[in-house]
């Protein structure tokens, strides 16, 4: 400023009584009575090189009390649009529309930039507007920063609320790894559409800005309210954490229903390790395929939700159908709804068979031998349901109350041998 102010200063010593046409009586300049518009931090550049670029003397003396001996060059807006670009766009905000510029802006020099009469900016709009909406706790950046300029235009635009573009390409500017998302595979619809679909523009009570909390936000679009509160089991990340995003993109994904990642993985990132809850145990799943040398078929082909559903069940475990949940139960086909859907109901309801199963001694069905009567034995009693070392996902030992069994089982071409707690070492032949 050490410049322009003897810049000023020189070129409106020039502007005497004598120069507008007034009668000379003292050398005088314009600053000598109105010093306090200039040598401002932010100065407009009309009033730093002539007061007569917008001020025109008339033919009143001039100084005089309650007399102007000065006019404006030109009625407001017509005087800011000698320089200034005037309204072409389709929305104006209302107090450039009205041509009331002087609202916002000094017409001299100001503190602020843009010549703005109050700092920061948002205290400047909030004359006007009401900023309720920005008194959440949790704020968007431009907010905080009272910078309402970062998304709205001041003075005109063609996009609704005078925002700079269109959403969501307006929000992209500044979340440029987010937008990468809306080149994947598969877009969740109020991502493509319009981002304040689910978050808040300025403020919120939530994280993120989320106009809800999750799942409730979610369960705006997705009704699965009376289902989950109706249901005998639910996933319980649904309602920890993240919630349906524990599971699933809110944006997008390359996976088929917005999946994180491919199932499996997806399942096995919690189900890698023992998980004990208030009500039970669940084991390792992760340990059982990556130290089975058998796997069961469907989980590589159909993953996990082949048996287990991902939201609710009326059934333990989330399983898809009826399985026993303990180590016996009545031998009937209702009981094993789940493993039914894929095997042969047969190897536990006919006693002779030389097709229902290979588990057999010449025709005898040796798993109706286990699992009949009233006191059926589980197939969790002798398979690990999930991956074994040994063939037939035949456990190396299964817990039989308190006690962890071991289950030593050979197989060839023709049958097998099997030595449990249970039983002596019994020998099969096809």
């Amino acid at each position: 400023m050490k410049k322009i102010i003897p810049f000023a200063f020189s070129l409106f010593s020039l502007f005497s009584y004598h120069v507008f046409g007034q009668e000379e009586t003292t050398e005088k300049n314009c600053i000598d009575c109105h010093s306090d518009l200039v040598g401002q931090a932010v100065m407009h550049y009309p009033a730093e090189d002539a007061c007569d670029n917008c001020h025109m003397p008339n033919d009143n003396e001039h100084p005089q009390e309650n007399v102007k001996g000065f006019d404006m060059g030109d009625e407001m807006p017509g005087l800011c649009f000698l320089c200034h670009e005037q309204h072409e766009k389709s929305n104006i905000h209302a107090p450039s529309e009205m041509g009331e510029c002087l609202m916002c802006h000094s017409p001299h020099g100001s503190a602020n930039k843009a010549l703005l009469i109050k700092s920061p900016q948002s205290a400047l709009c909030a004359e006007c507007h009401d900023m309720e909406m920005t008194e959440g706790p949790v704020k968007h950046k431009p907010v905080a920063d009272g910078t309402c300029t970062g998304c709205h235009e001041p003075h005109q635009s063609n996009n609704s609320a005078l925002l700079m573009s269109e959403k969501p390409e307006l929000c992209n500017q500044c979340h440029t790894k987010v937008s990468l998302e809306a080149s994947m595979e598969n877009i969740h619809y109020p991502f493509e559409d319009d981002c304040a679909n689910c978050h808040s523009t300025h403020s919120s009570e939530q994280t993120d800005l989320l106009n809800e909390k999750i799942p409730d936000l979610c369960y705006l679009c997705h009704d699965m309210q009376s289902t989950i509160k109706e249901a005998a089991v639910v996933h319980k990340v649904i309602n920890e954490g993240l919630g349906c995003s524990n599971c699933h993109s809110p944006h997008a994904s390359d996976q088929g229903m917005l999946l994180k990642k491919r199932e499996k993985e997806l399942c096995l990132d919690c189900h890698s390790k023992t998980i004990k809850t208030d009500e039970r145990i669940l084991s390792n799943i992760g340990m059982f395929l990556k130290e089975g040398n058998h796997i069961h078929g469907v989980i590589e082909t159909d993953g996990c939700i082949i048996c287990h559903s991902p939201h609710t069940s009326d059934n333990p475990s989330l399983l898809n159908g009826t399985f026993p949940s303990g180590m016996y139960a009545v031998a009937v086909g209702e009981n094993f709804d789940l493993c039914f859907t894929c095997h042969d109901a047969a190897l536990m309801e006919s006693a002779v068979t030389q097709t229902a199963t290979n588990f057999r001694n010449k025709e005898q069905n040796l798993h109706y031998f286990h699992i009949n009567g009233e006191k059926g034995r589980n197939c969790n009693l002798c398979h690990n349901l999930h991956g074994s070392p040994s063939e037939h996902l035949i456990a190396d030992k299964v817990w039989f109350g308190k006690w962890e069994m071991p289950i030593k089982f050979l197989s060839d071409e023709n049958g097998g041998s099997c030595l449990t707690g249970c039983h002596s070492e019994k020998i099969y032949r096809r």
